[in-house]
């Protein structure tokens, strides 16, 4: 018996290794279309293949994209998405050594990675083959951006990554992600926040182009206007996403000139690119396969991905940053932290909407976006108190429903029967974002002392955002009925705004406030509370929040103190938390159930 146990022990842990083994690294394949492909044309011979001749794994003949996904391990998850076009003169896919293995490297990095298998263009089974791959390098990033927020990524970090024809494929949906290709059912973006662009097809100017790829995806005569309209270093702007490219001069397959003319083009139109020329290796390297120089290109991405902050730890304001909590007798918590799972999806209860809505901002003289959150069931019968929340440095509006999970929170306590249905504002607090200038370059953005999130944002939103959101839903317009809240610069933001202008805001809310608070962050000597009696008397909630593991805790603690000698009452909660979306969830939850009573 003892014999037997032994040995059922040893095939029963065989068998879980072999399983773990053949799920760990393994993607999960999401169809593109759902069978809805624009532009196909059914053809029943035309079939799927995929073989390893000539010593390169390549697939052929696709009929219904999909994106293989591969989500960046937990522990390392930095929020950003890159889909991957492998190379193959679009005549065939590199699924493995431009596809699967680029996505694990990605992995490795907290990147999660997505193998774009596009159509390869054939006039058997498409109308128009030169668009086939667009189309699906378009429905590519839309279809991620949706789904931004339940895969853990930050929509304004998803990129895209081509590798020889891939990277023509690449730099196409970078240069035309406005061109309509296909009809979209909603008004999500097809823009890639980056490029990535690895010994790429850029150009299909004859002498310079790759001719297998010019005819795959052109045909033998393709008019002059053709040419140029695929030739994407014509179609660089201002709009074009920051780039990272590589190229080895000694390319043969597809000459350094693409990379060079499209580096250029960018130089020109003062959009961000690094590009790195190597004296060897050829054409259709991958991650690098010798001891040469070239092979030295993925650590010069990751920097550069690291660098513009998609990767690794954020870069955060020096001032009052970094110094140890030093806690008083006070410094405690005021309340229990929220229930397990408080701002999960729960499918059994209605839901919000969440919709991005653009305004003019006469305050800027421009067009801006926001995002606004209506509550499950919402009429234009009734009447909403409304919530602003405003979002971190270097974040965008998307910050609160898609990291914090902000609609969740409060989809889940009014179901519960915990809170009022009320309406959430996200604006762009940050006022150098723009329709036209959707993002920013954050090293300069660092330099001006990041202006944008200053006077000129209260000014926007006191004069343009509030009334419109007052013209345009069905909210009360009193005091009463308006918070103010936000997190890390936003929650300087808030406390600034909020308590200058308490005839405006009855509820202000500051969680792990930044250095720009007003007087006692350490960047500015305004006074945080200009009218210490109507603070007294009128603010009905005024919330300071933080965790004990924050850098950032001083900034709050100081702000605390002062409010406690002069006698203004206040929530100060503090926990064991850091300066992490954890933090300001737990606080969102608690905020709401004090506010609007």
């Amino acid at each position: 018996m003892k014999v037997r146990s032994i040995k059922q022990t040893v095939l029963t842990f065989v068998c879980l290794t072999m399983v773990t083994f053949n799920f760990f690294g393994q993607s999960t394949q999401i169809n593109l279309w759902n069978g809805k492909i624009p532009g196909a044309i059914p053809n029943v011979n035309y079939k799927q293949t995929v073989d390893s001749e000539d010593n390169w794994t390549k697939m052929r003949f696709v009929t219904n994209p999909v994106l293989d996904m591969y989500p960046a391990p937990k522990e390392k998850a930095a929020g950003t998405a890159v889909i991957i076009c492998p190379g193959g003169a679009y005549w065939g896919l590199a699924i493995a050594h431009e596809g699967e293995e680029v996505a694990k490297w990605l992995n490795n990095l907290g990147v999660t990675a997505f193998v774009l298998k596009y159509r390869l263009p054939s006039d058997a089974i498409m109308v128009d083959k030169s668009i086939g791959p667009l189309q699906d390098g378009q429905e590519a990033i839309r279809l991620v951006r949706r789904h931004a927020k339940e895969w853990g990524i930050d929509p304004a970090k998803i990129g895209i990554m081509g590798f020889s024809a891939g990277g023509h494929l690449a730099s196409t949906i970078s240069t035309h992600f406005n061109e309509k290709v296909y009809d979209t059912s909603d008004s999500v973006s097809a823009r890639p926040d980056f490029s990535l662009l690895i010994y790429p097809v850029i150009s299909m100017e004859e002498s310079i182009t790759n001719k297998g790829s010019k005819v795959n995806l052109l045909g033998d005569n393709p008019s002059l206007e053709k040419v140029k309209h695929f030739s994407n270093e014509l179609q660089v702007n201002n709009e074009t996403p920051p780039a990272f490219l590589v190229h080895s001069i000694d390319d043969k397959a597809v000459l350094v000139q693409n990379s060079i003319n499209y580096a250029l083009a960018m130089e020109k139109h003062n959009v961000l690119c690094e590009l790195h020329i190597y004296q060897s290796g050829g054409h259709g390297y991958g991650l690098g396969r010798s001891k040469n120089t070239e092979s030295s290109w993925p650590e010069a991405c990751r920097k550069w991905l690291e660098a513009r902050g998609y990767i690794g730890e954020k870069e955060t304001p020096k001032v009052g940053f970094g110094e140890p909590a030093k806690l008083n007798p006070d410094d405690k918590p005021a309340f229990n932290d929220p229930p397990v799972g408080f701002r999960d999806k729960r499918n059994n209860i209605s839901h919000g909407t969440i919709t991005t809505v653009q305004y003019d901002s006469k305050t800027l003289g421009t067009r801006r976006e926001m995002m606004v959150y209506t509550p499950p069931g919402y009429s234009p019968d009734k009447k909403y108190p409304v919530i602003y929340l405003l979002h971190g440095l270097n974040s965008g509006n998307g910050q609160w429903p898609y990291w914090v999970r902000a609609d969740y929170i409060i989809d889940n306590l009014l179901a519960d029967g915990k809170i009022k249905p009320m309406i959430m504002v996200f604006p762009n607090t940050n006022t150098k974002v723009t329709v036209e200038n959707p993002k920013i370059d954050e090293q300069e953005d660092r330099k001006d002392g990041y202006k944008g999130y200053g006077k000129s944002f209260e000014n926007d939103l006191l004069n343009d955002i509030v009334p419109f959101i007052e013209s345009h839903y069905s909210v009360y317009t009193d005091r009463k009925q308006r918070a103010l809240a936000g997190l890390s610069m936003g929650g300087g933001q808030s406390l600034n705004i909020g308590l200058s202008h308490i005839n405006t805001f009855a509820y202000v809310g500051g969680f792990s406030s930044a250095p720009n608070t007003n007087e006692f962050g350490g960047l500015s000597n305004t006074k945080l509370l200009p009218d210490l009696t109507a603070a007294k008397k009128q603010l009905k909630v005024l919330w300071l929040a933080c965790g004990s593991k924050d850098g950032l805790f001083s900034v709050s603690q100081r702000v605390h103190q002062y409010l406690k000698e002069q006698g203004v009452p206040h929530i100060w909660h503090v926990d064991s938390n850091g300066h992490d979306d954890t933090e300001w969830a737990n606080n969102l939850y608690l905020f709401v159930q004090h506010i609007f009573k």
